[in-house]
């Protein structure tokens, strides 16, 4: 049996992340229905996040690697029918370029960007701030502005106000779900509840994959079906 785990990683509950990338897949594996043939197998997990500031690798993909490192590779051990054990040999990995081109990386899919163009900024007085030094009056300023108003200050809004963003990511994930089918992995596992992956689940079970969806948060509302005999499996975490 040939087994592939996506996980979104920006998709889990930071207990899932506490406990770490072996728990996470092995919670999913202890879930799924498999029909192995033989008692032994193997599980490759692929962990999509914003891995890359420009051709920098982020801090919290250098932690990830580290701990990806120390838990693997493992065996993971689930229980049969019949008291039978099957054992798969399972590795993991950070995504960091498609599986179909393993050696073409993927930069810049985390990216740091300034204040939203629609900001808008309340006057203090108008939220009930009553004191007449109060600082928010600067910050106000600066927001609105672009720049500290204080005579000498040469701080803009985007050296304190900014957000990150992931690019390329999904894509890759959902690039990777319709060419697993074609390496012969036998079943198909996402961790997302994101809905943007619902094509690429469709496309695999529409090439007689079975595919098994675990969501991190509670999700009652099941968007798909089994389509064409390939089995759709969505549960919890």
């Amino acid at each position: 049996m040939k087994l592939v785990i996506f996980i979104d990683y920006d998709n889990l509950l930071e207990r899932h992340k506490s406990s770490g990338i072996l728990d996470v897949a092995t919670t999913a594996l202890l879930q799924t229905s498999l029909s192995p043939m033989s008692l032994r197998g193997t599980c490759h997990i692929r962990i999509y996040g914003g891995w890359y500031e420009g051709p920098t690798m982020t801090q919290r993909a250098q932690d990830l690697a580290v701990a990806i490192a120390k838990d693997f590779p493992a065996i993971i051990r689930l229980p049969c029918e019949g008291n039978k054990i099957l054992s798969l040999a399972t590795n993991a990995e950070l995504a960091v370029a498609m599986m179909e081109e393993p050696d073409h990386l993927l930069f810049g899919t985390y990216r740091k960007k300034g204040k939203p163009g629609n900001l808008r900024v309340q006057t203090p007085t108008a939220v009930g701030c009553t004191d007449s030094a109060c600082s928010l009056k600067v910050a106000k300023k600066l927001l609105k502005t672009g720049k500290c108003p204080v005579a000498g200050c040469l701080v803009m809004d985007d050296d304190l106000v900014y957000r990150h963003e992931q690019k390329i990511v999904d894509t890759m994930l959902t690039c990777d779900m319709i060419y697993a089918p074609t390496q012969d992995y036998q079943h198909l596992i996402l961790v997302s509840g994101d809905d943007d992956f619902l094509p690429p689940v469709r496309t695999a079970l529409l090439r007689g994959t079975p595919v098994a969806r675990f969501h991190p948060k509670p999700n009652r509302t099941r968007s798909l079906q089994g389509i064409r005999g390939a089995k759709l499996t969505e549960k919890d975490l």
